[in-house]
């Protein structure tokens, strides 16, 4: 009980003995009699009275206490177990990203199949454009889904300017990996081949989110806030 509490306490006490004084120092009385086990009943019940609203205010600082603590809790749980996904577009020349200094994970669709083929012919020339997305986080990153529009300029192609929309999905990205989705290949790139984002949708869970059946995180990227690298070699434009 702290010194407020207990002040209450003392100040009730107080006035309920100076009631009792001022009756046991009247007349012998009947009327005397009544009104002093009206006071010992009246003081019994502003004891209990105070006491109980004591405990309830306890009580309420104990659930606070504790609700405290879970959000707490919950909150270093979900920090251990939330991704932080960055998507960029790069374009290289090695496709299968053996020489990253991060493990990335292509995504094995006919567009990479198709890339590991001209990467595998010989085709030293080619480049090729890839929306890579990383996993910075604490923790994996599960049913992601990814849909990217891109804008492409492709010269040696008869309908040369496109719009491609890609999709693709991977069950789990780790911690400090990521997944790279197929987007564009060059095969003889020119000055004037370009690949240009539109925008991209992610959607991702976590193993938290998922254990409490939590909506998936949905992420919106644009090209005001979009990455984008290019070996020094390169030559396909990335916007």
């Amino acid at each position: 009980m702290n010194w407020a509490r207990g002040l209450r306490l003392l100040i009730v006490m107080g006035l309920l003995i100076a009631a009792l004084r001022w009756v046991w120092k009247t007349d012998a009385k009947p009327e005397k009699v009544s009104l002093a086990i009206a006071a010992v009943v009246c003081a019994a019940s502003i004891i209990y009275a105070l006491f109980t609203y004591e405990i309830l205010i306890q009580n309420q600082a104990m659930a606070k206490a504790a609700s405290d603590s879970s959000d707490l809790m919950e909150k270093s749980l979900r920090f251990s177990h939330t991704p932080n996904l960055l998507y960029k577009t790069v374009s290289t020349k090695d496709p299968t990203f053996a020489s990253a200094g991060t493990a990335i994970v292509p995504i094995d669709n006919a567009d990479y199949k198709r890339a590991v083929v001209e990467f595998g012919g010989g085709g030293a020339q080619c480049e090729f454009v890839f929306a890579i997305i990383s996993n910075e986080g604490q923790g994996a990153a599960t049913n992601l889904k990814i849909e990217a529009t891109y804008e492409v300029s492709d010269s040696s192609n008869p309908n040369r300017d496109a719009r491609l929309v890609k999709q693709a999905s991977v069950q789990i990205v780790p911690p400090k990996t990521a997944t790279a989705l197929c987007i564009f290949i060059s095969k003889i790139p020119t000055p004037n081949d370009g690949v240009t984002l539109v925008a991209s949708r992610l959607s991702a869970g976590d193993f938290y989110r998922d254990a409490i059946k939590e909506a998936p995180q949905k992420i919106e990227i644009y090209p005001a806030t979009h990455h984008i690298e290019r070996e020094a070699d390169g030559v396909v434009k990335l916007a």
